[in-house]
């Protein structure tokens, strides 16, 4: 019981280390933070819950050190059911991914190079294996966005968007019609690259085309995807309410 003891209060030190680290903007560049996160929370978790299976089972010298171990393991369950209901588990992946579009085909293009965007640019060899090459991919579900409204309607809904999810714009074109921001997945401010970008279809018609990009060139742990899909389900409800406002009730092509 003692290594569990040991081990429980490590990794649960270490995760809510790094989770004050994503909401006080700690200088950790160049370290894949959220995948040392989930590291953490996984062994924290799994230690827990044999904790909890272990003070069900042993015998201990007294009532208040049963309490005591119990509360501990049930506190190192903690980080990933925090990091369940900010994400969920479901959004993390592996794959060779760290900037994703609705059109990869012609891709929103961000105002700077990767190059000048990057958080970081002299990174520790140690974590060269999850270094992946620079590349645009598909998002695997969603595909550039037909509505049947003017592009002044979508701009004034992907603004609203912006402010609801609480990610500053940082950047604005006309002349290409893009808007970028700072997206972030995390309670903090550990940010992506994010861009919308509006272009005319047919008249009083727009099409819409998202992208959001890692700010290193490791693999983004899914959450790239996750900022897409969390930005579309706000900004539908924004198209929605400017249907309303413009007494709008068809669907988008």
């Amino acid at each position: 019981m003692r290594i569990l003891v040991i081990v429980g209060q490590t990794t649960l030190l270490a995760s809510l280390f790094i989770m004050l680290g994503f909401e006080f903007s700690l200088p950790v560049k160049g370290i894949p933070s959220a995948f040392i996160l989930l590291c953490f929370a996984v062994i924290s978790f799994l230690t827990g819950t044999i904790g909890l299976i272990v003070s069900c089972t042993s015998s201990f010298d007294s009532g208040s050190k049963r309490a005591e171990f119990l509360v501990l393991m049930a506190a190192c369950t903690m980080p990933v059911i925090l990091i369940q209901v900010m994400i969920g588990f479901q959004s993390f992946s592996f794959n060779k991914v760290n900037d994703v579009t609705t059109s990869v085909a012609n891709p929103p293009v961000f105002n700077q190079p990767k190059d000048r965007r990057l958080a970081a640019r002299h990174v520790s060899q140690f974590w060269n294996v999850l270094k992946i090459p620079d590349k645009v991919t598909a998002h695997p579900s969603l595909s550039s966005i037909k509505i049947g409204m003017d592009c002044d309607s979508a701009v004034r809904a992907a603004f609203s968007t912006f402010h609801y999810l609480g990610w500053p714009m940082s950047f604005a074109d006309r002349t290409s019609n893009s808007i970028e921001a700072k997206a972030s997945w995390s309670i903090g401010s550990r940010v992506h690259d994010f861009l919308v970008r509006v272009s005319p279809h047919e008249k009083g018609r727009c099409t819409v085309d998202l992208r959001s990009a890692s700010r290193h060139k490791r693999r983004d742990m899914g959450m790239n995807v996750f900022l897409l899909n969390r930005f579309m389900s706000r900004f539908s409800k924004e198209l929605n309410k400017e249907r309303r406002e413009r007494g709008l009730v068809y669907e988008d092509g």
